[in-house]
């Protein structure tokens, strides 16, 4: 059904009750005002949803995205994170190993090796000069993304470590990382050392994430849960415990103006949350499987998610307004996008790295 045919329907409605209107004002004047008011209500209706159709239907005319598969690893990809000045986007795999890659370009730049496991999740410093990742092997590895060296390996989880994040600041100061352990672990950068370990998740934690304010961590756990902890070297207990989904919590984020919360499920539902009073914002029904990823653009309210069902969509998170989708014919782990949304990057599980590239609409000439 196109929009055409749609506002054929609605033109059709509103000319019929143009005309049941004549025929009402034959009546007392207070039952033809009564109807007359409701006529001109409808009108509104129409008009408004005449509006919102044609809005949905230019916009997404805008929002087209190229698709190509930029490399592989040789197992499943797990992680993705672009760096912040939005010039390479780093990878991580079942293969034990992660990859750097150039942006706009997508070229494969270099692999980092030295897991003993799977590497279950990255993330790049607040300066992009250097990178952490999580692994099987139960340990947090800080490299050089210059050099490609490993730099510190930090122990002390008891079980594969699934999530990490740096803070944000240029000091490339802190680590926090979660495990199926069921902890939270802060960690210093420089010294390498465990500065706090957070318990309370009372099933495995999977994943984690820094407010750009550095103020607040949030973890989630299959326990359904997502806790939001202070960076307070003294802090221990969490300052608020979010609880709104129905399944384990696969994946949490702050937005960039660390206002927000968002966070995913194993049933594909995404919430977003007022990150200072713990408050459910929007919770939409966003994919027909899980969805492991999801990431914020810089304009805090644009939102890309991708799950097993094969799709990877971008909403408007103020709706939510489903913006762009695709089917990319394969499970979708992971998910990242630069800060205007024009570049998205997929981890997939048959082991492809794909960049989907905002088409701009050709221009028409005026004819002389």
């Amino acid at each position: 059904m196109n929009l055409t045919f749609i506002t054929i329907v609605i033109i059709k409605k509103f000319q019929k009750s143009k005309d049941n209107s004549k025929k009402i004002c034959n009546l007392k004047f207070s039952k033809c005002y009564q109807r007359w008011s409701m006529s001109k209500t409808k009108q509104l209706t129409i008009f408004s949803i005449f509006f919102i159709l044609c809005w949905i239907n230019v916009f997404s005319q805008q929002l087209n995205y190229t698709i190509t598969t930029v490399g592989k690893h040789s197992d499943e990809v797990l992680g993705v994170f672009v760096n912040e000045a939005n010039t390479k986007f780093a990878t991580c795999s079942l293969d034990e190993t992660i990859k750097i890659w150039s942006l706009p370009e997508g070229k494969e730049l270099m692999t980092l090796k030295g897991h003993l496991g799977s590497v279950y999740n990255i993330s790049f410093s607040g300066s992009d000069q250097l990178l952490v990742s999580g692994s099987e092997d139960e340990t947090v590895r800080i490299w050089d993304i210059q050099t490609g060296k490993e730099l510190k390996v930090l122990r002390g989880h008891t079980g594969p470590v699934i999530g990490v994040y740096f803070s944000q600041d240029d000091q490339n100061s802190m680590v926090a990382s979660t495990s199926f352990d069921k902890t939270v672990k802060l960690w210093d950068v420089a010294s390498g050392s465990e500065i706090k370990t957070l318990r309370g998740h009372t099933e495995a934690t999977n994943n984690v994430a820094y407010s750009y304010d550095g103020k607040n961590i949030a973890s989630c756990s299959d326990d359904s849960t997502i806790r939001v902890w202070s960076t307070e070297l003294k802090a221990t207990e969490p300052i608020m415990v979010l609880r709104g989904h129905n399944a384990p919590v696969l994946t949490v984020l702050y937005s960039f103006d660390s206002k927000k919360i968002a966070s995913s499920d194993a049933n594909g539902e995404v919430i977003i949350w007022d990150a200072r009073t713990g408050q459910i914002i929007r919770k939409f029904k966003a994919h027909n499987d899980l969805v492991q990823d999801i990431s914020f653009a810089e304009d805090n309210k644009t939102l890309i998610t991708g799950s097993l069902d094969k799709k990877i969509r971008l909403w408007d998170t103020d709706g939510p307004f489903l913006l762009f989708e695709a089917d990319l014919g394969v499970g979708i782990w992971s998910v990242d996008l630069v800060s205007d949304a024009s570049i998205l990057v997929a981890g997939c599980e048959d082991g492809t790295v794909r960049l989907l590239k905002k088409s701009v609409p050709s221009q028409k000439g005026k004819k002389r």
